[in-house]
């Protein structure tokens, strides 16, 4: 049975809460915590104190689950969905946003499902309009500064196809240069340059999603 864990991030660092240490292993300068160290641990990844190094910090849990939803209750929690779209090649679709190497997502609206949004979210950044969208892969976590206060965005990913072959077109009002679709084996060469949390949902894909 695989074990539980969530996984905060904060540029390339994270706060990672999980039900082993097996969920914490190879991250780099990993600090152990205890759960009244959460909040501590959490203002020094997301504050000055930790620029130019990344920190992690992990703490094990029997009650991952609990443990985390408690964190999130101390924060605003932004809503987001995003979509893993392959198309007849097996060839997973990328955009570059700022620079990064990123996945089509965005925030939910008022009167959106998490469905909804995702689909809206990738025609709109990528230009596609002929999507079928099938399971959900799962939620990443990250937290970022806006008006000096530490938000969360909690981003739900779903699988979807595209059979269509319209011109892909990158939304630059959201920053974004490039659209393309690329080998899954691209995602893991050092061209791929991205987010820790998006190259985490792309292997949670690959591991658990049949894209023959």
């Amino acid at each position: 049975m695989e074990g539980q864990s969530y996984k905060i991030y904060f540029n390339e660092g994270a706060l990672v809460i999980a039900d082993s240490p097996d969920a914490l292993r190879g991250l780099p300068n990993l600090f152990y915590i205890d759960d009244d160290e959460i909040h501590k641990s959490f203002n020094i990844l997301t504050s000055n104190v930790s620029t130019g190094r990344v920190l992690n910090y992990g703490l094990v849990s029997m009650n991952p689950d609990e443990v985390f939803r408690e964190f999130l209750d101390s924060y605003t929690v932004i809503q987001a969905a995003g979509g893993l779209v392959l198309n007849k090649e097996t060839q997973l679709l990328t955009i570059k946003r700022n620079g990064l190497w990123d996945l089509p997502k965005g925030k939910i609206e008022r009167h959106e499902d998490q469905r909804a949004a995702a689909l809206r979210e990738v025609m709109e950044e990528t230009g596609l309009n002929m999507l079928n969208i099938s399971d959900k892969v799962g939620q990443t976590y990250h937290a970022y500064y806006e008006d000096e206060a530490v938000l969360l965005k909690e981003t739900h990913w779903y699988m979807m196809n595209s059979s269509g072959k319209g011109k892909l077109k990158p939304q630059e009002e959201e920053g974004i240069s490039e659209v393309k679709w690329a080998d899954l084996d691209w995602f893991k060469g050092e061209e791929f340059q991205s987010y820790q949390s998006v190259r985490d949902i792309i292997g949670r894909m690959m591991a658990n999603v049949s894209v023959d």
